[in-house]
């Protein structure tokens, strides 16, 4: 028997072996850490105190958790250098709780509120970045959220047709919802991580019968925008369509084999989309496309571009450390030029609402962290470009881990794109989203053991 043959069969039986207890608590550990994940977006987005509490206590849990394992020799914990820059800023907003003129907070109950808001994102960020330690999980991972993303956005289609404004038929919504989102920029926000994750998924290509789960990510990915193209958001229409191009270009750039066997079975969903919207009525998308916003023209002094003048006023009231954390919604009062009749607590820019609330100093701390994720995410193209791996050894989690890694960079590309438009790191189930997408695409997890070469003759 060769001695290919004789590698192979002795890692398989190595693999039969009685898993360590340890492994069986981290397998189930890492279970319900995906199924804490996919309940987030279900209680409108975990707005709501309650459902925040709960996302809390599970980030802080599983640090918790991660941190006696460390105690116990059971696990290395790598604590990336992005969390760092987010601890910078929570020590900012506690800088901003002193009573020092001029920097202290216009309200600590705000600011001590999103300080723990921030501090669970952080926890949350580097319990993702050990939870992908290896390809297998990663990959586990995507092929879960992308099967979600499908099921969400399929509810979603449904409840835009027959829930007449309702959530799951028992509670009555206002405003413009849809799926479990109270708004449809919200419900956006979430849905434009995932689907890039299917689109780039979709690109892969596979040999024999194991080469028809591709369709299943076509599918999936087709669903994803076709919900988001149904929900009218059109910040949602551009961050999906970053994030769609961004996808593409990347599994383009990689593959080489198989370039036109993948770009086939991408061309589908484009089409896929184009044919839902026609059959499900595209009327609705045209006049939203034709209106000047949402809001009537009676209500114009709240239209975002006069809440963006209004927040570049409140900046220069304080430039150097901000309003306070979490504090946008009171300090915007003080430059408020409309009537009070429409209440604005959010800016409407996420970026821009960092720098109302932190000046400056957090506005640089936040660029910081976005020029360390690129920089991430292209030490880890040049990591995968600079492999030499023999394909036939190459095991399918090294090979799919490449189109996960290429879904979660254009998924984060989605969301830093529509941050300029919306809010959606304010919604708590889709910060935690975004969180997870980009510690996945930060982060190099270890290949599988069956990737090794195999001992020569």
């Amino acid at each position: 028997m060769p001695s290919s043959a004789l590698h192979h069969l002795r890692q398989r039986l190595d693999s039969l072996d009685e898993p360590h207890p340890a492994s069986r608590f981290n397998a189930a550990l890492f279970v319900g850490f995906l199924l804490w994940l996919v309940w987030l977006p279900m209680p409108f987005g975990s707005v709501e105190g309650w459902a925040r509490l709960i996302l809390h206590a599970g980030a802080f849990g599983l640090t918790l958790v991660l941190g006696i394992q460390t105690w116990l020799g059971q696990r290395e914990v790598n604590l990336p250098a992005g969390a760092m820059i987010g601890l910078g800023i929570i020590g900012l907003a506690l800088v901003q709780r002193l009573p020092v003129p001029g920097v202290q907070t216009v309200d600590d109950f705000y600011t001590r509120q999103a300080t723990v808001h921030l501090l669970a994102m952080v926890c949350l960020f580097v319990v993702s970045a050990n939870f992908f330690a290896s390809e297998k999980q990663a990959v586990l991972f995507a092929r879960v959220f992308v099967a979600w993303g499908g099921l969400f956005a399929l509810y979603a289609i449904m409840q835009h047709f027959i829930g007449q404004g309702s959530y799951a038929a028992f509670r009555k919504l206002l405003g413009t919802p849809f799926g479990t989102f109270v708004n449809r920029n919200h419900y956006a926000g979430m849905i434009e991580l995932l689907a890039p994750l299917a689109v780039a998924m979709a690109a892969q290509r596979r040999r024999g019968t194991e080469d028809d789960v591709r369709w299943l990510y076509v599918v999936a990915a087709v669903v994803m925008l076709l919900s988001l193209a149904l929900c009218a958001s059109r910040g949602g229409w551009i961050a999906g369509a970053a994030g769609t191009l961004t996808a593409v270009a990347l599994a383009a750039r990689v593959q080489r084999r198989w370039r036109r066997a993948a770009l086939g079975s991408l061309s589908l969903i484009p089409l896929g989309v184009l044919v839902g919207v026609w059959w499900m009525g595209i009327d609705p998308l045209v006049s939203r496309l034709q209106a000047p916003g949402e809001l009537p023209a009676t209500a114009d002094q709240v239209a975002r571009n006069v809440i963006w003048k209004n927040t570049l006023t409140l900046v220069r009231e304080r430039p150097l450390t901000g309003s306070g954390l979490g504090t946008f919604q009171i300090a915007y009062t003080r430059v408020d030029t409309s009537n009070g009749v429409n209440r604005v607590e959010q800016a409407h820019n996420d970026y821009l609402q960092l720098l109302a609330e932190t000046g400056l100093v957090g506005f640089a701390l936040g660029m910081a962290w976005l020029g360390w994720f690129f920089r991430r995410v292209r030490q880890g193209f040049r990591r995968r470009s600079g492999e030499r791996r023999a394909t036939e050894w190459a095991t399918e989690w090294t090979t799919e881990w490449t189109y996960v890694h290429l879904g979660t960079v254009s998924g984060c590309v989605a969301g830093l794109v529509h941050a300029c438009f919306d809010f959606n790191w304010q919604i708590p189930s889709n910060a935690a989203y975004f969180v997870v997408l980009a510690a996945l695409a930060t982060t190099t997890p270890a290949p599988e053991p069956l990737a090794d070469t195999p001992p020569e003759d």
